[in-house]
């Protein structure tokens, strides 16, 4: 992979900082058509989309860590009659009840592609 120029990297600080294109443009201090073209560049773009997908794993990591809270938090109002109203309960029961049925769904969706993986790896 080429090295990334300083105006190349403080653009992708700006796209990564700023809502939309324009205001990254602006705030990298860059025009339009040089924004345009370092996004169509390969190099460019392949850094961009590694920064991007790192950003999500520690953001999707952050999210992992705070869904044992979550459920906590869900099992707190599910089984407190004295300060959860019926409707909240019945919420968080829902919820629950929801994500639960989910797991199960992804775990036989994972089984039935490894059992397909080790089918085609047969062949």
């Amino acid at each position: 992979m080429a090295e990334l120029t300083a105006r190349q990297e403080k653009f992708i600080i700006s796209l990564m900082s700023k809502m939309t294109t324009a205001e990254a443009i602006e705030d990298a201090g860059i025009n339009k058509s040089t924004a345009y073209k370092y996004l169509h560049d390969p190099d460019f773009s392949n850094e961009y989309r590694r920064i991007r997908r790192e950003t999500m794993q520690q953001i999707t990591s952050k999210l992992q860590n705070a869904s044992s809270i979550a459920v906590e938090t869900l099992l707190d109002v599910m089984t407190d009659k004295e300060l959860s109203t019926s409707s909240s309960r019945v919420q968080a029961s829902r919820t629950v009840l929801e994500n639960a049925y989910k797991g199960i769904e992804m775990d036989d969706l994972q089984q039935r592609i490894e059992q397909l993986e080790e089918r085609l790896g047969d062949n």
